[in-house]
């Protein structure tokens, strides 16, 4: 028996209520359509629905069993619904991205710190190039990176500025020719901040930098640097973490807060902005 839901929820009407005037009036339809639809659902089943008793309509066995088995289904159906009214914010997470240093020490404590408790997040910190990755590929929601994006058909939007510090340096005004000498900590992606922050302070990067630690993370780029290994240029928020001052005059980057499709104009994006640009 192929279900016809229109015309089992008129039967359903009908046999609860005993009739097809009172079915009409619980539904809010007319009585011919109500009747109709009942008729047509009694034809797919093949068999007799119901019998009439005086004014009331009588289910036959078949009929009951039917009635039953659609009363369960909607009772199913209501249920379902209300769990998705009630528990929506907590059972869809908010997924973000953001690229490590911003990420981890300036925009995941603002998250954790002021989402609903009931509020499922998924927090991924990663390069720039995993951020537009996990984009392009569902992983994430919502990215926050360092560099503009111009790759449709993911849209982005300036959302706050980080301060890049050079730490570990040698003592001294910073020059190119002294970081040149001097031995260098470097970590994934550093040719960007690192070539940001020469280009701003000091007019331009040294042909060549003496790297003597390289690092996955920027985390052991900075605990390399806080045991006197060499010199980094790290964010603020990360640098700070690990008890270092400036070494000298600093450099300003703006993040960028990247979606795909209306991704940008939802609450979630306002709500991302407003933490990454928040001050304190």
């Amino acid at each position: 028996m192929k279900i016809d839901l229109r015309r089992a929820a008129a039967f359903h009407a009908v046999a609860r209520a005993g009739g097809i005037n009172a079915a009409a009036r619980s539904e809010g339809r007319s009585p011919p359509s109500i009747h109709a639809d009942f008729r047509r659902f009694e034809r797919d089943a093949g068999v007799p629905l119901a019998e009439r008793v005086g004014r009331r309509l009588r289910l036959t066995p078949e009929g009951r069993a039917l009635y039953e088995a659609i009363d369960r289904a909607l009772a199913e159906v209501a249920h379902a619904a209300e769990q998705v009214r009630s528990e929506a914010p907590a059972a869809v997470p908010l997924r973000i991205g953001c690229v490590t240093g911003f990420g981890r020490y300036r925009l995941a404590p603002r998250v954790f710190r002021d989402a609903e408790r009931t509020r499922r997040i998924v927090f991924r910190t990663g390069s720039h190039d995993q951020i537009l990755d996990w984009l392009g590929a569902g992983v994430i929601d919502l990215g926050v990176t360092y560099r503009g994006v111009v790759a449709a058909p993911i849209e982005s939007v300036p959302v706050a500025e980080e301060t890049l510090w050079l730490v570990g340096a040698p003592d001294g005004p910073p020059t190119c020719e002294g970081l040149s000498r001097a031995p260098c900590i470097a970590y994934d992606e550093y040719e960007y901040v690192f070539g940001h922050w020469f280009d701003q302070v000091l007019a331009a990067q040294p042909p060549g930098l003496a790297v003597r630690d390289h690092c996955n993370e920027l985390e052991e780029a900075l605990i390399s640097a806080r045991a006197g290994r060499g010199f980094t240029i790290a964010p603020e928020d990360a640098a700070r973490a690990f008890g270092f001052a400036p070494c000298g005059p600093v450099a300003r980057n703006t993040l960028i807060l990247c979606g795909i499709g209306n991704r940008l104009a939802s609450e979630d994006a306002r709500w991302i902005a407003g933490l990454a640009g928040a001050s304190g």
